[in-house]
Order: structure tokens, then sequence, then C-alpha cells
């Protein structure tokens, strides 16, 4: 989603808040996989998406939906983590999920925390929000 970004007429903000996300997720893609695979496991194959974000308005208005979605995603993965490995490789990573999602929220002049506590979404509600993205 982020390396899309580079083809849209960001502002200075949005543009520098892309890269640096865009740097992080791909860091946190690799250190997942590779906590997978030292456990001897096979990461999943990532999908290809369609985002179909065409301006700086729909670009933060969707990076806001992934962030908080993600975010939601890691609390409600959490209690089916039985490897100490990979919780603390995902405890380590939503902490810094919910920092993009603040700073996006900041960015698009909303509450950077709305709400106390972050909801935990399961896989089936996940998928839901993201399925209308994923080509394949």
């Amino acid at each position: 989603f982020y390396k899309e970004a580079s083809r849209l007429k960001l502002s200075g903000d949005a543009a520098k808040l892309a890269r640096e996300i865009g740097d992080h997720e791909a860091l946190h893609v690799n250190a997942l996989k590779q906590a997978i695979k030292s456990l001897g496991a096979k990461p999943v194959k990532s999908p290809s998406f369609a985002f179909g974000v065409t301006d700086e308005q729909g670009f933060l208005k969707l990076a806001q939906t992934l962030e908080d979605t993600g975010v939601s995603a890691y609390n409600g993965a959490a209690t089916a983590i039985t490897s100490k490995d990979i919780l603390a490789a995902a405890g380590s990573i939503v902490q810094v999920e919910a920092r993009h999602a603040a700073a996006i929220r900041l960015l698009r002049g909303e509450s950077p925390a709305p709400e106390a506590f972050d909801r935990a979404l399961d896989k089936g509600a996940v998928l839901k929000a993201v399925k209308p993205l994923i080509k394949s």
C-alpha cells in the first residue's frame, strides 16, 4: 500500500509519513517471516491488492483504515500465539502500528487516540475489512 503512495501527489508531510511507514512495514514483514521460518514454518504468500486510491485524501483515509485494522488484528491474534518469540515480535510491532495510526489520524485532523482501549478483531472480521482490497 505504501509503495503505491509514490505514484500519488502527496503533500510534504503525507509523503514523508508514507515513506517512513512504508519502510517500517517492510521491516515488520521481514521480521515476522524470519520469526516464522525460525520455528520451521513457512510464511504465507503475499496476495496482490487493488487499493483504488487516486489522491491524498483517499490515501490517508485508507491508510487510517488499514493501520487501525492492523492494530486490532494484532490484538485479536495475540491470544492464539503460542510461541513466545512470535508473541514478542508481534508485541513490538503492534505498538509501532498504533503510532502509525495515530500519526495518520493527526494528519487527517482527527484524535490520535479516540478511545481508551483498542478493539481486538478476530480473523473473520479482519478478512471482511481487507477482502475488498485483495485481487488474488
